[in-house]
C-alpha cells in the first residue's frame, strides 16, 4: 500500500478503506490495487496541497489535476489513471461522501493503435530452449523451462502462473484450473509439450525443490503452507514470486540479446491460435478476457492468412 506521510489522518484512512473495498468488494488483484492506491494518493496529496476538499472537488478542479499530473504521458497511461480515479469516485458515492462522479464527464483520451509484439513459433521454441539448456542448477533450469512453457502453452499471465497450486493441474485431462483477474476462474488446456514438461517436473524436480524447504514453525508457517500447495517452487522450496520470475526471465534473455517480455509469450499464444484457425471467441475464453475488445487486438496477426484468401479469390479484382 502506498500512503505518503504528507497526508492527513483522514486521507490515509480513506485510502485504507478504499483498498479494502477494492480487495473485498471489487476483488481486484494486488497489482491493480497498488496502481489505484498510487493514483488516489497522488490525487489526495494534490487536494491537500491546494486546499481542495475531495467531497466537493469540481470537474474543473479534477481536469486541472489530470492535465498537470499526466503531462507528456501516453494516452494508454492516462486512460489507466482515469480508470483508477473513476473507481475511486464510485467508492466515494458508495460511502456517501459524494453524490456525483465528475470523472464520468471527462473526455477519454484517444488511444493509440496498439499492436502487441509477438514471437513466431520458432522464436518461442528458441526462447524456451534457452531456459531448458541453461547451465547451473539443472532443477532450476527445468523448473524455469516448465514454468514458461506452461505460460506459453496456456496463454497465462505471470501472476496466474505463480499462483497455480498442485490441485490446479489435472494430468489425466491435461487441463489447468486458473484463477485470473478479479478471482475469475477458468479452465484451460495444456499442450502436449507442456504436459510432458509438467509431468516430468512434478515427478523429478518439484520433490527435490520441496526437500530444500526449511522446517520453520514461527512467522513463516503461513508461507510454508503456501509452499506446500504451490505448483512451482523456488530454489529453497518456497512459493515462487512474480518478481523473481520476471528477474530470471529478463536476465537470461538479455544475455542472449533477445527483447521479449514474459507477456510476449501470452501475446504469441493468442496469435498462434488465430493463425491456426481458432476464432476470436475461443481465444477470448482461453485468455480469460471479460471483454472481446481486448482480444480483438490480436486479429491483425491474421493478415498473412487474409492475403492467402485474397490471392485465392484474386479473380474478383
Amino acid at each position: 500500500m502506498i500512503v505518503t506521510n504528507k497526508l492527513t489522518f483522514q486521507s490515509k484512512e480513506l485510502i485504507t478503506n478504499y483498498l479494502d473495498y477494492l480487495e473485498h468488494e471489487r476483488r481486484l488483484d494486488e497489482k491493480t490495487r497498488e496502481v489505484y492506491s498510487r493514483e488516489v494518493t497522488s490525487l489526495l496529496t494534490y487536494c491537500e496541497e491546494n486546499e481542495l476538499d475531495i467531497s466537493t472537488l469540481t470537474l474543473n478542479d479534477l481536469e486541472s489535476y489530470i492535465v498537470t499530473h499526466t503531462k507528456d504521458m501516453k494516452a494508454r497511461t492516462v486512460s489507466k489513471i482515469e480508470s483508477a480515479l473513476r473507481s475511486f469516485f464510485k467508492f466515494l458515492i458508495v460511502e456517501k461522501i459524494r453524490e456525483d462522479n465528475p470523472t464520468l464527464l471527462i473526455e477519454k483520451p484517444k488511444k493509440e493503435d496498439y499492436l502487441p509484439y509477438t514471437l513466431t513459433e520458432e522464436e518461442v521454441n528458441d526462447v524456451l530452449s534457452i531456459f531448458k539448456n541453461e547451465e547451473g542448477d539443472v532443477n532450476l533450469s527445468f523448473r524455469d523451462y516448465t514454468f514458461f512453457e506452461v505460460i506459453y502453452s496456456c496463454g497465462l499471465r505471470i501472476s496466474e502462473a505463480v499462483n497455480l497450486e498442485l490441485n490446479s493441474y489435472n494430468p489425466d485431462e491435461k487441463t489447468l484450473r486458473v484463477i485470473g483477474k478479479r478471482s475469475k476462474e477458468r479452465i484451460t488446456f495444456v499442450g502436449e509439450v507442456a504436459a510432458e514438461a509438467l509431468d516430468e517436473y512434478l515427478r523429478d524436480v518439484r520433490p527435490v525443490l520441496a526437500s530444500r524447504r526449511k522446517e520453520n514453525q514461527d512467522r513463516r508457517v503461513k508461507k510454508n503452507r503456501e509452499s506446500e500447495d504451490a505448483l512451482f517452487l523456488g530454489r529453497r522450496g518456497q512459493k515462487l514470486t512474480r518478481q523473481a520470475m520476471h528477474k530470471r526471465y529478463h536476465a537470461l534473455l538479455e544475455k542472449y540479446g533477445i527483447k521479449a517480455t514474459v507477456h510476449t509469450l501470452r501475446h504469441s499464444f493468442a496469435t498462434h491460435l488465430l493463425n491456426h484457425g481458432a476464432n476470436i471467441r475461443e481465444v477470448q475464453t482461453l485468455l480469460g478476457h471479460s471483454d472481446i475488445k481486448t482480444t480483438q487486438i490480436y486479429t491483425h496477426i491474421e493478415k498473412d492468412e487474409l492475403l492467402d484468401i485474397f490471392d485465392k479469390f484474386s479473380h474478383l479484382s
